[in-house]
């Protein structure tokens, strides 16, 4: 293992044996029966991948695909059944809220209890315990048994402390989704401070946009097996991909709708569409193809740049194999992070489908004002669904259809900058009550 590799897994292999009946695991221990009473279950098979330090790497997968399984066998709680794993430095892991805290003792006592239990003495842990409780905004519930806490303090409190207790490697397991946002917040930007310190981490969520927003690599799971370990965009991309594939086939029995269809206009006596190209797509349909999107400004040429608050338009377009009606098309906007900032459809923005014969070419257009967005390269992906926005089946979906520049000369210190009518008052002291909170 490399001076810079922290995690390393050779070829995981998880195997539980499982039993019909509870007796049939001593009968078959005492050698009762000569036959086997079990059957075996892999819960891993074959995971391979390596993290370097200071590295965030995310798991993704369904529920119930091995992704826990493998962060005990990584934090040392289960050992493989085949393989091997190389881990370098001290881990902090928070895979299950209440995981290594006494039910009867108070917060501040499972804060010592939690130091000793990663090797620190408590002179140690005394020199960190302000900045736990701080973190954890918990009040004077710190002195009482953690069994009357509610599960947002839980979280807030066994979080504060594998996040305070500086270690060499960092695991969350979905520890976020019983939080306030407010605390997410706070969490998120504490992330930030401990990869400025080099400090690995270990990220499962099944929330992808914050997967994408923090892990330069994922390794996705399903069914215990390694599907792929890449590039952030690439793997959650893939993800989503399938997570749309599963509810076509929710969905293929899908009835039609009474929808409302767009006005239909007679394109140009001869139109010319730039072909689109993409990076990566796994849902392509034989029904429908995306031949074309772009961008032209509000002279009608087409561009790759856009400025904050002219006016633009969007144009997709397609050409059906068979005849098709309820058809949805729409393009998503992505910062570098993979994050959505803004999109169209044609069902969202005007509450109608579209629909054609077969051989036929539609073009949906979105004309929109820019809104004062951050400046930078963003992404652009497209689509093309059947149905409603509630009740549909994904036909196409391509990812980096396009990269468009935006152009933004104010401040860019947020990544929406919304304009605001201003105004100002002044008040005498005698004209002034300030309400407590408890009396609002």
């Amino acid at each position: 293992m490399s001076e810079n590799t922290v995690i390393r897994t050779e070829n995981i292999v998880k195997e539980y044996s499982l039993y019909a009946r509870p007796q049939d695991r001593f009968r078959e221990a005492a050698g009762f029966r000569r036959k086997s009473l079990h059957r075996d279950f892999r819960a891993l098979d074959g995971i391979s991948f390596d993290v370097t330090r200071g590295e965030t790497v995310g798991i993704i997968g369904t529920n119930g695909s091995g992704k826990s399984t493998l962060l005990k066998i990584i934090t040392g709680v289960l050992k493989p059944t085949l393989g091997r794993i190389q881990v370098t430095g001290r881990i902090s892991a928070l895979l299950e809220l209440g995981a290594g805290f006494n039910q009867e003792y108070t917060g501040l006592e499972n804060i010592y209890l939690n130091g000793r239990m990663m090797g620190y003495t408590r002179k140690e842990m005394e020199e960190r315990v302000p900045a736990i409780v701080d973190f954890a905004e918990i009040g004077d519930f710190i002195h009482q048994p953690v069994k009357t806490y509610s599960s947002g303090m839980f979280a807030r409190l066994a979080f504060a402390v594998s996040i305070n207790v500086e270690p060499d490697i960092l695991i969350v397991d979905e520890a976020l989704s019983v939080g306030d946002l407010f605390f997410q917040n706070k969490c998120f930007r504490k992330f930030d401070e401990l990869r400025d310190k080099n400090v690995t981490i270990l990220f499962v969520s099944h929330d992808i946009s914050s997967v994408r927003q923090m892990c330069s690599r994922v390794l996705w799971i399903e069914g215990g097996v390694q599907k792929i370990f890449g590039q952030s965009d690439l793997v959650c991309d893939m993800y989503m991909d399938m997570k749309r594939t599963d509810m076509n086939r929710e969905n293929a029995g899908m009835t039609s709708h009474d929808s409302q269809y767009l006005p239909e206009t007679s394109g140009e006596n001869h139109a010319v569409f730039p072909r689109a190209e993409w990076k990566s797509s796994s849902i392509l349909s034989e029904q429908v193809r995306i031949e074309s999107v772009f961008l032209t400004d509000g002279d009608g040429q087409s561009v790759r740049y856009m400025e904050t608050d002219k006016y633009y338009t969007f144009h997709v377009v397609i050409r059906l194999a068979e005849n098709l009606d309820e058809l949805i098309l729409g393009i998503v906007v992505e910062n570098n992070k993979g994050i959505p900032l803004y999109d169209f459809n044609n069902y969202i923005n005007a509450g109608k489908v579209v629909r054609g014969r077969k051989g036929q070419f539609l073009e949906v257009l979105f004309a929109f004002r820019l809104p004062r967005i951050m400046k930078g390269i963003y992404m652009v992906s497209a689509a093309v669904a059947r149905g409603t926005q509630e009740d549909h089946i994904m036909l196409t979906w391509i990812h980096g259809v396009m990269e468009i520049e935006v152009l933004n000369p104010g401040y860019n210190s947020s990544y929406i900058e919304i304009p605001a009518q201003v105004t100002h008052k002044v008040y005498e002291p005698e004209q002034v009550t300030i309400l407590e909170p408890s009396e609002n």
